[in-house]
């Protein structure tokens, strides 16, 4: 009896310490990595031409666990850490929803991520039963980085520093973030479409500076014309930012988005020179989704503890 009571006591003292030190801010934070690490996954299915290597859904060849076969298991692992998300997701609901009378704001984000997150494996299941059809590939991947952006939002939100109120965000850091969401998701279609070669040379196309009369070509025209856009946005936000004399941290984040941007017109160039090397179309996906990361978090992060990204401290 006596021994009963203390391996319950045992029991008990160690859920209390695990309770105790359990930190929802930081469980969050990993939950938005493992997200972004599901979507450099899911470039890399596409990369290697896995998304058709289970053509069944959410069986892989009938089978629980599929054949060993390389590119059945770049797929199949995809979906593993989807399924992890998705506990982990709807742990983070829980911990929030035992605060949402303390944050209401939190709780509609929490909503909102399990609202992303059904409509995501519903849009999973309909890319592989239209044989990744680059329409519904664009709109798994426009979910995905939107789902992102909750969770960040969410992080962003349990880090910030007091409840200040939330501040608009502002014109420019806007229209970066949707420029940068058009390259991503322009990408994906010329992934899809196999337009990635359409032009031997970079930056020129065919040595020119017009598109050819070619579908593929026209749309990897409008795929690196948007890039060219959003770095000339960028800068312009940057600029704006040191002349408004912003919270140097907000700073640090922006030239960090920066050299990233910079980083993926390289990796964009070497897609083009080394003819679609399958590890340099990862490294170009994983890129991309980390500079919109960073950018979500930039404005996230600044607007909920009222901070200005272009017009310096409210």
């Amino acid at each position: 009896m006596a021994t009963t009571l203390a391996g319950r006591a045992l029991r008990s003292g160690l859920i209390d310490r695990l309770r105790t030190s359990f930190d929802l801010r930081w469980y969050a934070a990993a939950t938005t990595l493992v997200t972004y690490g599901l979507i450099v996954l899911g470039g890399t299915v596409r990369s290697t031409g896995s998304g058709e290597a289970c053509p069944d859904w959410p069986l892989c060849h009938g089978q629980v666990i599929p054949p060993m076969e390389a590119k059945v298991w770049v797929e199949f692992s995809h979906r593993l850490v989807a399924t992890l998300i998705g506990f982990m997701i709807l742990g983070l609901i829980y911990g929030i929803w035992r605060r949402r009378q303390q944050d209401p704001l939190l709780w509609k984000l929490a909503i909102a991520a399990g609202v992303l997150l059904i409509a995501q494996v519903l849009v999973g299941g309909a890319t592989v039963d239209t044989k990744t059809a680059a329409g519904v590939v664009a709109i798994h991947l426009s979910i995905a980085l939107t789902f992102l952006t909750i969770l960040i939002i969410i992080t962003a939100r349990l880090f910030r520093a007091a409840d200040r109120g939330i501040l608009r965000p502002e014109v420019l850091p806007v229209v970066v973030l949707a420029g940068v969401f058009a390259l991503v998701i322009s990408g994906a279609f010329v992934s899809q479409r196999h337009a990635g070669l359409a032009y031997p040379d970079w930056p020129l196309f065919d040595g020119g500076v017009t598109p050819s009369s070619s579908e593929s070509g026209q749309l990897h025209y409008l795929h690196r014309t948007v890039a060219g856009g959003v770095g000339l946005l960028y800068l312009a936000l940057f600029i704006a930012a040191i002349r408004a004399k912003v919270d140097q941290r907000v700073i640090w984040l922006l030239t960090f988005a920066g050299v990233l941007i910079a980083a993926q017109a390289l990796v964009g160039a070497l897609n083009v020179w080394l003819e679609l090397a399958t590890s340099v179309r990862i490294l170009h996906l994983a890129l991309a989704s980390a500079v919109w990361a960073v950018l979500a978090f930039t404005m996230a992060w600044a607007y909920q503890n009222g901070l200005r990204l272009t017009k310096g401290t409210s």
